[in-house]
């Protein structure tokens, strides 16, 4: 998949925190698309977050690695490490082409389900 077919939905039609949406623009990359299946879209719930939501953040991993993505930011962190730290819990995983699909279907960055 090239750049110039990314899915990028309406941001009037749901407003969404940075994360959701930064994640969502990362996977959809052509060295994560066009390479080998190694990366997931990954929604899950931050303790140290607001706990209204089930799922209240989003960020991708590779392998057992962590990119924590904003405006402006991409830290890496070992994947045991991130959980740990920030006691993930309600985690949804997503392959390239699965956060594609669901962009599209639901025509904003996520939470999806």
């Amino acid at each position: 998949m090239s750049a110039s077919e990314s899915i990028l939905p309406d941001e009037k039609f749901k407003p969404q925190l940075a994360c959701f949406r930064t994640s969502a623009e990362f996977i959809q990359i052509p060295h994560v698309t066009d390479g080998p299946d190694d990366y997931r879209l990954v929604h899950g719930n931050v303790a140290t977050l607001s706990q209204d939501a089930t799922v209240n953040h989003a960020w991708v991993e590779e392998i057992d690695f962590v990119y924590e993505l904003g405006d402006g930011h991409k830290s890496l962190f070992s994947r045991d490490e991130y959980y740990k730290k920030n006691k993930i819990i309600n985690v949804r995983t997503y392959t390239a082409q699965e956060a594609i699909t669901l962009i599209d279907v639901y025509g904003h960055w996520g939470p999806w389900n």
